[in-house]
């Protein structure tokens, strides 16, 4: 059985505090990084560019156990949104996280499992 209160709101203060925070924030990059890590492939090649700075397509679709086709649009999404870059030599197209906060961020993320006992 879920908790709730049988009243209306108890703590007036602490209400407006939270709703003044929020009042002028932009919450899109953290929606953004959200949905990022939505899809478990995604994560896969998080880790992957956390634990190497930069990568091929075709190692982190041997990584995903997916096609080179399907691995480039996930790695077309991240960069999309700004979380990932990519550069080419020659015919191989490399992947690498935008930046140090990105990688920073991904770490944090990546490291949360080893704190946490979430449960589904």
């Amino acid at each position: 059985m879920t908790e709730v209160c049988q009243t209306t709101i108890i703590h007036p203060e602490k209400v407006d505090v939270v709703k003044n925070k929020l009042e002028n924030k932009d919450l899109s990059d953290l929606l953004v990084l959200g949905k990022c890590f939505s899809d478990p492939s995604r994560i896969k090649i998080f880790y992957a560019l956390e634990t190497f700075k930069e990568m091929c397509v075709c190692d982190l679709a041997e990584i995903l156990d997916a096609s080179i086709a399907t691995t480039s649009h996930h790695l077309r999404y991240l960069k999309k949104r700004g979380v990932a870059k990519s550069r080419k030599d020659g015919k191989e197209a490399y992947y690498s996280l935008a930046n140090e906060e990105i990688l920073s961020t991904i770490r944090l993320v990546l490291d949360m499992p080893n704190s946490l006992s979430l449960t589904s």
